[in-house]
């Protein structure tokens, strides 16, 4: 490096892991503060300089209103490398060609809307707005490349919310909170009878794993009022039970 190279964004270890992970499905968090969001950007600046024009992604949400700070937070670290925001169609083109959308599904026949697109990364944010995976899980047919490109789902979650429940099943966090087990899933093709295999794990994160966040924070937290939400959003801690 230069001397006069300026470092933008370096991940932390755990959005490392994060960017790093070969699985189809990749849930992220657990806690606040632990850095979920700046991992979204992460990831797709890695892959678009992999993989140039032919990755595209889609980050969404539950509600529009929620897109904002992540758009802006998006802004703050890749519009400096070259990527360039559209607002009329709201995504980000690279400097190599690739494309990062954003949305939300305010119900879940919206995700009607896009079957016949084609995406190589789908960041569903916050998985807990979500009451059902249903949308999510269909988005997930839109995940192809004719260009040999590989193709994930990498989500955001933490405990709490309307979704709480079927996240905590979908990452199996009942019976392994730790995370980083993968879990396999094989299924036959009808056509060709060929086994394929699919891999899902979940990384934690928690507002230690997060050098930017110190003790001020950490107070800011306990002052939510609930001791379960306290225990939720710091340990990440998938037992609670307030707003599941």
């Amino acid at each position: 490096m230069s001397q006069n190279t300026e470092v933008i964004w370096e991940a932390q270890p755990k959005q490392a892991a994060f960017i790093s992970c070969p699985c189809d499905d990749v849930g992220f968090g657990g806690a606040r503060g632990g850095g979920k969001s700046d991992a979204v950007p992460g990831d797709f600046m890695a892959h678009e300089d992999t993989y140039g024009e032919h990755a595209i992604g889609m980050a969404f949400r539950r509600e529009r209103t929620q897109l904002t700070e992540l758009i802006e937070r998006c802004r703050q670290i890749m519009v400096p490398i070259g990527f360039k925001w559209h607002e009329q169609d709201k995504y980000f083109r690279g400097p190599k060609g690739g494309r990062l959308r954003f949305t939300y599904l305010e119900s879940d026949s919206d995700a009607d809307s896009y079957q016949g697109h084609s995406y190589t990364r789908l960041y569903p944010e916050e998985m807990g707005t979500f009451p059902s995976e249903t949308p999510i899980n269909k988005l997930q047919a839109t995940l192809r490349s004719g260009h040999g490109v590989p193709c994930q789902l990498k989500g955001t979650c933490n405990p709490g919310g309307p979704g709480h429940q079927w996240v905590k099943k979908r990452y199996r966090l009942d019976t392994n909170p730790l995370g980083y087990e993968i879990y396999r899933f094989e299924f036959t093709n009808p056509f060709t009878k060929k086994k394929i295999e699919k891999t899902r794990v979940f990384i934690p994160s928690k507002v230690s794993d997060n050098k930017f966040l110190g003790d001020d924070y950490v107070a800011n937290l306990y002052q939510v009022g609930s001791a379960q939400l306290v225990k939720a959003w710091l340990e990440g801690d998938w037992s609670v039970i307030e707003g599941a």
